[in-house]
Parts: structure tokens; C-alpha cells; sequence
């Protein structure tokens, strides 16, 4: 990530959503049942890449915060001195990873707005303790992936609190409302930022799941001058800014270079996306590129032949090999199989040293 040669490709193995499936459903090989998915990937050679959401925790302040359960729901609500709003969760193994869907959103309509942004001004984020725990757990056979939170202030407001089509349409009809939004949530990802400044942190995830149909119109004016923001204070710590920018990025990747961004994290190219490896390198000679093995060629639909074939190919395409990380794109599938981590790891002992000719 700081651009220096090293004797081979890095890899990193990210394999949560297989593992918490499979964990759940008590469906692990024989030989895994019981062992950490940490444990797993070093057991297959390779270098662990464990997510872990975010290093700070959110408090509330001024107001009360009532959770109770209605099944499959986990409903939350904010009563606030100018009003209540709810949020409805639910929780579901399905897909691999335990994760709250937000079945309603926070932000419902146009009378939510300062209720909302009064919740974003009264909310503390503090240090979350367990990162410390997963950091030592994890110590030099990996990394622990975390940040501010899994998306940036922009992304969070336009997924997570409004939902796109819900925010497009205020986007549309009340721009100034959405800006207050806007305002209110970047300070808050402010206070997070210093945290993680603070904390035994080398790279900081600053945003997550991008898909270019839904983020390009708003790049420009939410997106790019918050991480050229944060990473100006990162860089000046002496650490690395990085996005997961795992989705459709075609006319994402034109603007990533102004970001000022150190790291595009699980990049997926064809055939997942409609992207190549090559566009991806137009994102800038000083950004590092993480990821590359798409995710279904992991799976059994593509034999081991065309595996090794694809791997081969995408080293050749990235020599010399100069920033650039072998990872999933994004994550190792239900349905895969994991010896093919160890595969990956013995491909590059025989065609990933660098440099690559």
C-alpha cells in the first residue's frame, strides 16, 4: 500500500459470509467444525481478512432510546424532545453474515427531518473495546478491516436512513433539507474519524457497496469532498485511506482519483461485473488494488481448471505486480470451495513473485 516492492503477492482471504453460514447451519467440513474462520484461512496459507464494522459505538444523548421485539422485528425507537422515529431491523443468517435489514428506515418523510437531525447532533460515538480484543486475536496472521462504520456519511444517509428511491426523491424536491442531513451526519463521522485516528489502526475504511447506477450523480457533491477531507487527516497520522468499493464502478472510476483515497478494497471485475482489471487501473497509479478472484470463481460452476486459468491470467494483467493485493471479490460464497484459498496461495508461490514478467 505504499507503493514498495515486496518478494511476492499479498493475499488476504476474506471468508465471513461462508464461514457464519455454514457456522449457523452447522454445515463446516469435518475438519473445520469448531475452528475460527481466522484458524481456517491460516490453515489454508493464507493471510486472514477479518471485517469488523466499526471501531466506534454510538451513544445517545438527550433523548431515550426504547428497543423491543417484535418477532421476526427488532424496533428501535427515538423519542426525542420534538418527536419519535423507529427504525424496524431485521436480523437473518440467510446470506451468511449476521446483519440488521432495515425493513423500515429511520426516515419516513419530510416531518422526520429534524428529528432525525436531531438524533445525529445528540449522538456520542466512544472507542468500541472489542477491537481491541479482535486485533490481538488476530495478531500478524492478518488484518481486522474496520473504520468509521461500514459506509460514509453520504451512503449511510442514502441507504441506511432514507433508502435510495426515498432519497432521490427529496434530493429532487428538497435539496436544502437533505444538505442539513448531509451536514449532520459528516460531523458526527467527524468525531468517529478522530477515534480511529487514535486508535492502533494502519488503514480506515471510509465507505462500502458502491454501485455507479445509483452513486454517480451525487459523487461529486457528497462523496468526494468528505473523503478528500478524511484522508488529509489520515494521511497526516501516517495511515491509509481506503473505500470497499466491491459493485458496479465503471463511471465510479474516473472520479476515484480525486478522492485522494489510498486503497480500492474487493474490486470485482468480470464476469461478476462489467468491469476488467484494466479499467480498474485507470483509477489512479497511486491507488492500491485489493481484491481481483470474483467471487463465483470460487464456486464449483467453474472448474478447477478454469480457477487456476483465471488466477494466472489476472497476475500476468497486474505485472509487475506494484499495488496490488490478491483478495475475494468480495468474499467467499456459500457455496465455495474452501480449498481453493490454499490454491490461490500455491499460485502464487509458483506465478506471483515479484516482480512479475
Amino acid at each position: 500500500m505504499a507503493g514498495k516492492m515486496v518478494d511476492k503477492l499479498p493475499f488476504g482471504a476474506r471468508i465471513d459470509v461462508w464461514y457464519n453460514y455454514h457456522a449457523a447451519h452447522d454445515s463446516l467440513p469435518a475438519k473445520y467444525k469448531g475452528w475460527s474462520q481466522t484458524d481456517i484461512i491460516a490453515d489454508q496459507g493464507a493471510a486472514a481478512q477479518k471485517r469488523f464494522f466499526s471501531v466506534c459505538k454510538e451513544t445517545y444523548h438527550d433523548m431515550k432510546v426504547v428497543k423491543r421485539d417484535e418477532p421476526p422485528y427488532e424496533v428501535t425507537e427515538f423519542i426525542t424532545p420534538i418527536g419519535t422515529c423507529s427504525i424496524k431491523l431485521i436480523w437473518s443468517v440467510n446470506e451468511g453474515p449476521w446483519l440488521a435489514y432495515e425493513h423500515e428506515k429511520l426516515f419516513k418523510s419530510q416531518k422526520d427531518y429534524p428529528i432525525v437531525k436531531y438524533i445525529l447532533e445528540h449522538t456520542v460515538p466512544v472507542f468500541h473495546d472489542d477491537y481491541t480484543k479482535e486485533r490481538k486475536e488476530m495478531g500478524d496472521r492478518g488484518i481486522v478491516m474496520t473504520g468509521t462504520g461500514l459506509w460514509g456519511p453520504s451512503q449511510r444517509v442514502m441507504r441506511e436512513i432514507m433508502g435510495y428511491e426515498l432519497f432521490y426523491n427529496e434530493y429532487m424536491d428538497r435539496p436544502e433539507k437533505v444538505d442539513e442531513l448531509m451536514t449532520a451526519m459528516m460531523n458526527l463521522e467527524r468525531k468517529k474519524l478522530d477515534i480511529c485516528i487514535g486508535a492502533d489502526i494502519e488503514i480506515i475504511n471510509l465507505c462500502a457497496n458502491w454501485s455507479d447506477d445509483i452513486h454517480t450523480p451525487v459523487f461529486k457533491e457528497y462523496f468526494t469532498p468528505w473523503f478528500r477531507e478524511a484522508s488529509e487527516k489520515i494521511h497526516a497520522a501516517g495511515k491509509f485511506s481506503m473505500a470497499h468499493a466491491d459493485g458496479e464502478m465503471r463511471r465510479l472510476i474516473p472520479l476515484y482519483a480525486d478522492t485522494m483515497l489510498d486503497i480500492a478494497e474487493a474490486i470485482t471485475p468480470v464476469p461478476q461485473t462489467k468491469c476488467t482489471m484494466t479499467e480498474f487501473r485507470a483509477m489512479g497509479d497511486h491507488v492500491t488494488l485489493w481484491g481481483g478472484i470474483p467471487s463465483i470463481m470460487f464456486e464449483p460452476s467453474f472448474s478447477n481448471q478454469e480457477f487456476d486459468d483465471y488466477v494466472k491470467a489476472l497476475f500476468k494483467l497486474m505485472k509487475p505486480g506494484k499495488r496490488f493485493i490478491v483478495g475475494m471479490a468480495d468474499n467467499l460464497p456459500i457455496a465455495a470451495d474452501i480449498n481453493r484459498v490454499g490454491r490461490v496461495v500455491e499460485l502464487i508461490e509458483k506465478y506471483g513473485k515479484l516482480p512479475i514478467t
